[in-house]
């Protein structure tokens, strides 16, 4: 099975995640209620509630153990953290960057853990997770940078459909490691209830509707499986939650990684989260000069909707 989430949809500033980790079943299956148990013990759920900005410690040790656990290896800066999760290889994240620009996403070195996190206790939690019939083996994040989702944005012509393609090629990608068809579980993608007409990379025209609700939409897809996408889906899937955790801890990152780029030329600028609130739009007004002397193209800073 596979639980998908999205990060950063509606901020000022920094790029727009979805994040995918697939997870094996051992014969018990998955029983949400059962492992929900044992995963909100463990401070796995809702990435809103654990995973905040400015409190991301709890949170990077239990991303920093999944990344290890599904993708095999200890990443120790965040250039090989995208190398190790990244759907897109980084050096075709770097494509659309115009040189002059390219410094203030990837110029800044960060070494992990950055926000102060323990891997050895996020394998510790992690370890409940597997000890409860789920073993996580596959970790990707979809990303959209700024221009690339302003590019989209302007493509699709809404939000919601920049982001839903973002799932479909993490679908996309889950089922073809998988011996077996997925059940993906997903969060809601905004106000959508009927996602056939937004479809972008999975045929609509073959899409079997099981449900849709106010609370969730059931597909039969395919050659993929089944599709869920429900309300509040990190607080009730843990498999959800652990991708909303990975997900959000790869957007921190990322926006931590720009903020320090600038504060090395500007060391008095604020820490901005990127989303609609004083603080980033002090960020924002602070920089202006800076990245106009520095031809930081405005459709890499700012997103346009």
């Amino acid at each position: 099975m596979v639980g998908v989430d999205e990060n950063g949809l509606g901020p000022r500033l920094g790029p727009l995640v979805a994040t995918a980790v697939t997870f094996e079943l051992d014969a018990r299956g998955y029983d949400p209620a059962r492992v929900r148990r044992i995963a909100t013990r463990a401070g796995i759920g809702d990435s809103k509630a654990t995973s905040a900005f400015g409190e991301m410690a709890h949170a990077e040790g239990i991303a920093l153990a999944l990344v290890e656990r599904a993708c095999g290896r200890v990443v120790d800066d965040v250039d090989a953290l995208l190398d190790a999760i990244a759907l897109e290889p980084p050096e075709g994240m770097r494509a659309p960057c115009d040189e002059s620009s390219r410094p203030h996403c990837w110029g800044a070195a960060m070494p992990l853990p950055a926000f102060g996190g323990s891997i050895a206790s996020g394998r510790a939690l992690l370890a409940r997770i597997e000890r409860a019939g789920m073993t996580p083996v596959h970790a990707r994040s979809a990303i959209a940078c700024v221009r690339v989702y302003n590019r989209e944005l302007a493509r699709r012509g809404s939000k919601l459909c920049v982001d839903l393609e973002l799932f479909e090629r993490l679908l996309i990608d889950a089922r073809a490691i998988s011996e077996d068809d997925l059940l993906a579980i997903c969060g809601m993608v905004g106000g959508i209830r009927r996602y056939a007409p937004y479809l972008a990379r999975i045929d609509a025209t073959r899409l079997e509707v099981i449900e849709e609700s106010r609370r969730r939409s059931i597909y039969r897809a395919p050659e993929l499986g089944e599709l869920r996408f429900e309300v509040d889906c990190d607080a009730l899937h843990p498999p959800v939650a652990l991708a909303s955790m990975l997900g959000k801890y790869v957007r921190e990152l990322l926006v931590e990684r720009q903020g320090r780029f600038y504060r090395a030329h500007e060391p008095a600028l604020p820490v901005a989260s990127g989303y609609h609130d004083p603080v980033t739009a002090r960020f924002v007004e602070a920089t202006a000069l800076l990245r106009r002397r520095l031809a930081i193209a405005d459709d890499c800073f700012e997103r346009t909707g």
